[in-house]
């Protein structure tokens, strides 16, 4: 009898459907030939129904407070952790890639440019090993975004070792060597799913961006598929104390403290200069971003998800020199032009990593391409947002970068190390949507900046899937509420 009993009992807790082993096939645990293993099913929360508030009223109210004291303090803990793991990612990514770049700039300027290609290859191919090497022997769940796994774990699937403690230390220190090695790349993805579940995930997404409600709307829209209201306020507590985390850490860093940490790494692209319009020109100029940025960003999924299959760890050090070649070789087909009159900052910048590179050019001149492609993504992402100088950057400098990005980062995403799409398609979105703002500039009075902002807007729709948390995402970022009815048009279609 209790022999039957407990067969009984263990397959009510394994229902018939689960009892067999299925086999991982398809996600990234597969990729770096690791062993495949089987997916166990999750319980959620009690139901709240009549059986589980007569237990709920039958504890005693001690027991009842150390439960609600846990859970928010556990809410503090995640945003605490959150926003010293993002403040420490973005401190490690600007001052490795910053030395990287310092390094190959230098060489440059001595004329020896072999070298300096050498010195930006080398660096970038050590550091992807490093990467790889730490998903292929330490923890190859941390492959990739996380994302997927987290929004299957909150839907009730438990893919094995996805937050074992290993697997957030490679996500760490993975997303820092895979950012910094200059792969079109981001790291919110996996800082998005180094916390415990649905907090975890909005203050990963708070951290990455400093955007405390895209965070919640993130985990409300895209993760999880149970939510009620005392989620939802642990949630925006946690985001809350990540964004007073960030901004703490933050202003160490504004007294020169931080080595060569900049603004680049906790983005927040202030455009809140430009006042749009809108006039018949410009809606249809908007339309039209949102119509191929749709279009461009479903043929940018496709082609992720087809490469997947016969990806190998290899192909890390191949897609790291094949990089490294098009951000160092592509600057060379562009012109050197005058720096811009009235910048505050230095032109060209000598002897430290900025947003107008030298290059190859003659004093007092810049080279543009090689200030979207030889640069840190989110310094290229301010550079394409910017508003003060509507012609920084020719038709054939956007051209180049806009075709450059988008199948560098399909090509990249996927590959063993911790990954994201957001920055990369942010990236092509925001190059893609300043060219169509220099082409129909004749017809429409929208500024190329604003353009930026909405073909990022219309590529991360197309490509998330998400509607309301990126537009409050990128409105956070830009600091601007005027876009708001603008970066609606473009998501909704």
């Amino acid at each position: 009898m209790e022999r039957n009993g407990s067969e009984r009992s263990v397959g009510m807790r394994e229902p018939l459907l689960l009892s067999r082993s299925r086999m991982n096939n398809s996600s990234q645990i597969a990729i770096v030939g690791a062993n495949v293993c089987p997916i166990e099913s999750l319980d959620y929360e009690i139901v709240e129904n009549d059986l589980s508030k007569e237990d709920w009223r039958s504890r005693k109210k001690v027991q009842i407070f150390q439960y609600v004291v846990l859970k928010w303090t556990l809410a503090i803990l995640i945003g605490l952790g959150a926003g010293v793991v993002g403040f420490f990612n973005s401190l490690a990514v600007e001052n490795i890639a910053g030395f990287k770049l310092l390094l190959t700039n230098n060489l440059m300027l001595q004329e020896k440019y072999y070298g300096a290609f050498a010195a930006y290859a080398g660096c970038n191919m050590v550091l992807a090993i490093a990467a790889a090497g730490l998903c292929a022997y330490i923890a190859p769940a941390a492959a990739g975004s996380g994302i997927p796994e987290v929004k299957a774990y909150l839907n009730g699937v438990d893919a094995h070792f996805i937050l074992a403690p290993s697997t957030l230390f490679v996500k760490i220190f993975g997303s820092i060597f895979g950012v910094a090695a200059g792969f079109v790349v981001g790291k919110e993805g996996p800082m998005g799913s180094t916390g415990l579940i649905t907090c975890g995930a909005a203050a990963g997404v708070a951290a990455a961006f400093r955007a405390p409600v895209g965070g919640v709307l993130f985990a409300l829209e895209e993760a999880a598929s149970w939510w009620r209201s005392a989620l939802l306020w642990r949630t925006f507590f946690t985001t809350a104390v990540v964004a007073v985390v960030l901004r703490s850490l933050i202003e160490i860093c504004r007294s020169g403290k931080c080595g060569l940490f900049g603004q680049g790494g906790l983005i927040m692209f202030d455009v809140n200069s430009a006042v749009p319009t809108y006039s018949t020109p410009n809606l249809q100029a908007i339309m039209l971003l949102g119509i191929t940025g749709g279009i461009f960003s479903s043929l940018y999924n496709y082609f992720v998800d087809k490469e997947r299959s016969w990806i190998q760890i290899l192909l890390v050090i191949t897609v790291s020199f094949l990089t490294s070649c098009c951000s160092y070789g592509l600057p060379w087909l562009a012109r050197c032009t005058p720096c811009p009159i009235g910048l505050e900052e230095e032109c060209p910048t000598i002897g430290r990593s900025g947003n107008y590179k030298n290059f190859q050019c003659p004093p007092g001149q810049c080279n543009d391409l090689a200030s979207l492609l030889l640069n840190t993504n989110y310094d290229v992402i301010r550079n394409l947002f910017s508003l003060s100088n509507e012609e920084e950057f020719h038709l054939s400098t956007l051209l180049i970068c806009s075709v450059a990005i988008y199948c560098l980062g399909i090509i990249t995403y996927g590959i063993a190390i911790p990954s994201e799409l957001f920055i990369p398609v942010t990236l092509a979105g925001a190059s893609y949507g300043r060219l169509i703002g220099t082409l129909i500039n004749s017809i429409s009075d929208l500024d190329v900046g604003l353009c930026a902002i909405l073909g990022s807007a219309s590529f991360l729709g197309g490509t998330m899937r998400m509607t309301v948390a990126v537009c409050v995402i990128l409105l956070e970022l830009t600091n601007d509420l005027l876009m708001l009815p603008l970066v609606m048009l473009v998501l909704l279609i």
